[in-house]
């Protein structure tokens, strides 16, 4: 069951009861494609400071969902996201609240517009991680393994809660 869409959010498109995240890529026939990202939005919302999920510009503090890898790393690969927006997303993303116990076991079908997640070949099919909600001042852009992140590296987070 998934929680009531906050009038934050009634702005955005839904498929399936659930919110469509900003930079959740739409496919050439009309349907979203979840688990993937558009990659011209998500390079606009890590560089203008956009949140991930309702696309509007990020005030203080800010949240990063990011998983047992991505911590040790201090960034995230998905943009930054407004607190109500990252509250609807654990609440009820399949796979930040752990209701999905393995990721995808076949591979996208991605429009040329969209990419996979950072290691989404080597998560295939594999058990589902953990996930933390870190609260940050700000964040800088980097790159990592190739695609682009908010990195928190070198700056003391506000708060880290296990999702």
């Amino acid at each position: 069951m998934t929680a009531p869409i906050p009038g934050w959010l009634a702005h955005r498109p839904t498929t399936g009861g659930l919110v469509v995240p900003w930079i959740t890529p739409r496919r050439t026939d009309g349907t979203y494609l979840f688990g993937a990202v558009d990659e011209r939005r998500a390079r606009t919302a890590f560089h203008g400071r956009l949140c991930g999920v309702c696309g509007r510009k990020l005030d203080r503090p800010l949240v990063v969902l990011v998983r047992d890898q991505d911590l040790v790393l201090q960034a995230s690969f998905e943009p930054a996201l407004h607190p109500v927006c990252a509250t609807y997303t654990r609440t009820n993303c399949p796979m930040v609240a752990g209701k999905q116990a393995t990721y995808r076991s076949s591979p996208l079908r991605l429009d040329p517009n969209m990419i996979p997640g950072a290691d989404a070949e080597q998560r295939q099919g594999t058990t589902a991680e953990n996930w933390y909600a870190v609260w940050l001042a700000s964040y800088t852009v980097t790159r990592l393994y190739g695609h682009l992140a908010a990195s928190f590296r070198g700056r003391t987070p506000l708060r880290i809660r296990p999702v």
